[in-house]
């Protein structure tokens, strides 16, 4: 499993495409977060299954707890939950890239 994350528009999707072609792509995990929240289900235990069920995924996302802490309980909760995501994603990880402008470093 590989996992690519950065901020917002930096270039995870487009370099774990060129690194890994022909991968099983997962993107937007934080995203993936987010929907599993509004529908109720654990993102935590969905995501243990998930790095079981794909251990040769890649998987990219946007790195979303810097900056400002928000007002809203709902939005906490959510940067929360998928901070807790990630770090399961990267334990199962054989490689974690942080992207920046494009530019992969790795971290794992």
């Amino acid at each position: 499993m590989k996992l690519y994350i950065g901020g917002a528009y930096q270039g995870q999707e487009e370099l774990a495409g060129r690194e890994n072609p022909g991968a099983e792509f997962f993107f937007a995990w934080h995203e993936k977060v987010r929907s599993l929240l509004e529908e109720g289900v654990d993102p935590l235990a969905y995501t243990e299954t998930f790095c079981k069920e794909h251990p040769q995924a890649v998987v990219t996302a946007d790195e979303v707890g810097c900056g400002l802490v928000p007002m809203e309980a709902r939005e906490r909760a959510f940067r929360e939950a998928a901070g807790r995501a990630l770090c399961c994603i990267a334990a199962h990880c054989d490689t974690v890239t942080r992207v920046s402008c494009g530019i992969g470093m790795r971290i794992k």
